[in-house]
């Protein structure tokens, strides 16, 4: 796609598959309906006349983190999700390059009209920060605690004044403020491109503060690393990042934060030979930036040695299997797939953060014989399966599974489980399958006079349905809210198949 074509639309489009929670409800209004959408947002939601209709209350849900840790945010909803992209692509040229090289920032930023590859953009901080490493003796490395859920909303809107012109700032003060019903933090979404742009250049003021003595800082959203050769300027710059920070309400993460030899700093020095190697070849087919990090894309894979193989192989069979081998496991042995799945119930019992990584494997993986009756294994037995995990589970059916003969049962399982929450269930509502009583479902969604994930998710799951029966059930759920009508009104017209 050239570059003179390229709108928010594709914005959302390119980035949506990297989100938390990436339902099709979304995508498919947005690639069909941008225009319809657009109209909506420009014409009433942002038209001071129209003061019945505004953004909606998101809806909470929660992503994973290492362990059963969870990342706490919200789903926002199709035109909210567009909103944001929309506006943050209209503003892109307000997010510039660093202007002093000893003050460097890395990714979240747009080159030529199209957002930078943030892997690319990782890939150079990292190189960075190995050079800096040999150029000075010191170093600090810091991270800002629960980064997102603590910014304050008025002070990200004030950092965009001058910026970004007067309407936008104004209306992006809307869309926080009415989103998260009036919270004044926890403000900012996570897992989507254009929060995580926002959140990058929000810290700029750490970059600018003429407080900082050390020769060389380097920063990656709210990673920051110093670089000194007297380590009495890392101190005092600890000190001034935490007091920079305090200023806006936040701090730094404790366990995080290193300060000491540039060289000893290296975790790659604290591994064996053979885990570094495969750590190696990992980052070449996966960049992540650490384990919050949605940075996923892949490159062409070198083939294992036996010795490799053998390895990784021991790695995941070890029954004190740790987090981080079983997802080095998940990126690399993708051709083992019969030896993998035999530990895969334990990962996904272990481990919910890595279902997204099971997603991924199967994704690229040829042999998924198994897989079926795991998953439904696991949702049969599994009471303290997460939201994450069933929306991801349910995801993964519907793209790997659908021609199994137990699909159906992997669904419904899915859709009642007891930990099930409103944008778990929305996934499986979403499929525009005809079969196991989903169309039931959705009709019960829609005749209930819902405006909620599970009534778009269902709206949009008759995608597939005769256009005289999609209508006539349309026609109870347009009645609920401005945002059912505009739905509605999308999906009466004529569609085309996904």
């Amino acid at each position: 796609m050239t570059v003179a074509h390229y709108s928010a639309t594709n914005y959302l489009l390119e980035d949506y598959g990297h989100t938390l929670f990436p339902l099709v409800t979304t995508t498919f209004l947005v690639q069909n309906f941008s225009n319809d959408l657009k109209d909506f947002i420009d014409r009433r939601l942002l038209n001071s006349n129209e003061t019945e209709i505004h953004f909606l209350p998101q809806q909470r849900c929660y992503a994973a983190k290492g362990g059963f840790h969870l990342r706490r945010t919200v789903k926002l909803d199709p035109v909210a999700e567009f909103y944001i992209y929309d506006l943050v692509y209209r503003n892109r040229q307000s997010f510039r390059r660093d202007h002093r090289p000893n003050r460097q920032s890395f990714g979240y930023r747009f080159s030529e009209g199209k957002p930078q590859s943030a892997t690319e953009a990782y890939g150079t901080f990292k190189r960075a920060v190995a050079e800096a490493r040999r150029q000075y003796r010191f170093t600090l490395a810091v991270d800002v605690a629960t980064y997102f859920n603590s910014i304050y909303h008025h002070d990200l809107v004030n950092s965009l004044r001058g910026k970004w012109p007067d309407v936008d700032v104004e209306a992006l003060g809307l869309f926080l403020r009415e989103t998260n019903a009036g919270r004044s933090i926890d403000c900012l979404p996570h897992g989507i491109h254009p929060c995580k742009v926002l959140g990058a250049e929000f810290l700029r003021f750490v970059d600018n503060s003429y407080k900082l003595q050390s020769p060389l800082t380097l920063r990656f959203m709210d990673d920051i690393h110093a670089f000194a050769n007297n380590r009495d300027s890392l101190t005092a710059d600890l000190l001034t990042i935490q007091g920079l920070l305090g200023e806006r309400g936040l701090s730094l993460n404790n366990a995080k934060t290193y300060e000491g030899s540039a060289q000893s700093e290296d975790i790659a020095t604290t591994v064996d030979a053979m885990k570094a190697s495969l750590l190696q070849l990992r980052r070449r087919i996966f960049i992540t930036a650490d384990y919050d990090s949605d940075i996923v894309e892949e490159y062409e894979r070198e083939p294992l040695t036996e010795a490799q193989v053998e390895y990784l192989l021991t790695l995941i069979n070890s029954a004190d299997v740790e987090e981080s081998d079983a997802e080095l496991v998940l990126a690399l042995l993708r051709d083992h797939g019969k030896e993998v799945l035999d530990r895969m119930l334990l990962v996904l019992k272990r481990f919910p953060g890595l279902t997204k990584s099971i997603y991924n494997y199967s994704r690229f993986s040829e042999d998924r014989d198994g897989l079926d009756t795991l998953v439904l294994q696991f949702l049969v037995d599994s009471p303290l399966a997460t939201e994450y995990q069933l929306f991801w589970l349910s995801k993964l059916a519907e793209d790997f599974l659908s021609e199994s003969t137990i699909y159906g049962e992997i669904l419904i399982k899915a859709l009642e489980h007891p930990n099930s929450t409103i944008v778990s269930r929305a996934k499986v509502l979403e499929i525009p399958d005809r079969r196991f009583g989903l169309p039931e479902l959705r009709e019960e969604r829609l005749r209930g006079g819902r405006s909620d994930w599970e009534a778009w998710s269902a709206a949009v799951g008759l995608r597939k349905e005769p256009r005289a029966a999609r209508n006539h059930l349309l026609g109870y759920f347009a009645n609920a809210s401005p945002l059912n009508r505009l739905i509605s009104d999308c999906m009466t017209k004529d569609l085309k198949s996904d």
